[in-house]
């Protein structure tokens, strides 16, 4: 069986590291993990238990080692670029807009100007974000105009707008990727899942943004991943959304942490003020993944849950001794 090189750039974060994983499934699968700080520790990387598996890691960084990234490419050949790369903590760009726009804008627009003229890619998977739709009240498909509420959404929005136009223009091999909310073990430990778990364990108050009531659809990120290597295999140039349909706000995610946990809500939580820019709801519309890819999402929200839970608690020295915020690297 001929080996087909991957490289996945961002292979550090949540979404990149499953991706490595649901790749390397594949003994006939070479993957290059690139990312701009070094390799994270096993706890966040699920392709870790994975020892015979075909993987090197590079530490490149996209905006500032964007000549040593464009070598790597062109001594792998990658027939498949996955791209997560990203700055992704939506409240810091309102403070810090010139570098988010410098990574998820520039850096992308680069990269992707670059990979359009090379002759060894079969397909170019951009990681988007559904936020650059701001609030929905219906579900949107791929084809709805965007409405960016944040410096990370109007960054993630104009590349995708870039990106549009490489495919229309010069029939570039390119697929954008936008789900709701993903969650599952080995996520960052701030997100709202994670986070919810680990203050309950140590007895801190889980603080809701706003009373909790915007409403987030989680989809688990291994739905996601194989809805990704769907698109790879089935799918064809443009957009795909990945969702799961749901009513549930914040404050119901956490009523259902607790009840699982055996603690009470009302006790374990705390209202605090609205973040800035805050959606009330990302809604997507997934009727062409299904249509397309034939994919649907397969993992309940409860059994995706307790794996959270157990994950954390089956690490939970290790898990206690990590930072419980966000960490910004520049």
């Amino acid at each position: 069986m001929a080996t087909r090189t991957f490289v996945v750039i961002g292979s550090n974060s949540f979404t990149g590291s499953y991706l490595v994983d649901a790749l390397l499934e594949n003994p006939a699968h070479r993957v290059v993990g690139v990312s701009r700080s070094p390799e994270y520790d096993p706890l966040f990387l699920p392709y870790k238990r994975r020892t015979k598996a075909e993987f090197v890691f590079r530490q490149v960084h996209l905006t500032r080692q964007f000549d040593e990234l464009v070598r790597l490419l062109e001594h792998e050949r990658p027939q498949v670029v996955i791209n997560v790369a990203a700055l992704t903590e939506v409240g810091l760009s309102n403070e810090r807009p010139v570098e988010y726009f410098e990574t998820n804008t520039v850096g992308n627009v680069r990269l992707i100007n670059h990979l359009r003229s090379c002759p060894f890619l079969d397909r170019y998977i951009h990681i988007s974000s559904a936020e650059v739709f701001g609030s929905c009240s219906r579900p949107v498909t791929e084809e709805v105009l965007f409405n960016p509420s944040t410096p990370y959404a109007v960054s993630k929005a104009a590349t995708d707008m870039y990106l549009n136009t490489v495919i229309a223009n010069f029939g570039f091999p390119a697929t954008l990727i936008r789900s709701t909310n993903v969650y599952g073990r080995h996520q960052q430990l701030f997100k709202i899942i994670p986070r919810t778990v680990i203050y309950v364990k140590l007895g801190r108050p889980v603080e809701l943004h706003g009373g909790g009531v915007s409403k987030k659809s989680f989809v688990h990120i291994r739905d996601v991943a194989r809805g990704v290597l769907l698109a790879i295999e089935r799918g064809r140039s443009g957009t795909y959304h990945f969702t799961v349909p749901s009513e549930d706000t914040v404050a119901d995610v956490v009523r259902q942490l607790c009840k699982q946990m055996g603690r009470d809500f009302e006790r374990v939580t705390r209202v605090v003020g609205e973040r800035l820019g805050q959606d009330s709801r990302y809604w997507l519309d997934c009727t062409k993944a299904e249509r397309e890819l034939g994919w649907k999402p397969e993992i309940p929200f409860e059994q995706g849950i307790r794996e959270v839970i157990d994950w954390i608690e089956g690490n939970w020295e290790q898990v206690r001794r990590q930072p419980l915020t966000y960490q910004h690297k520049v």
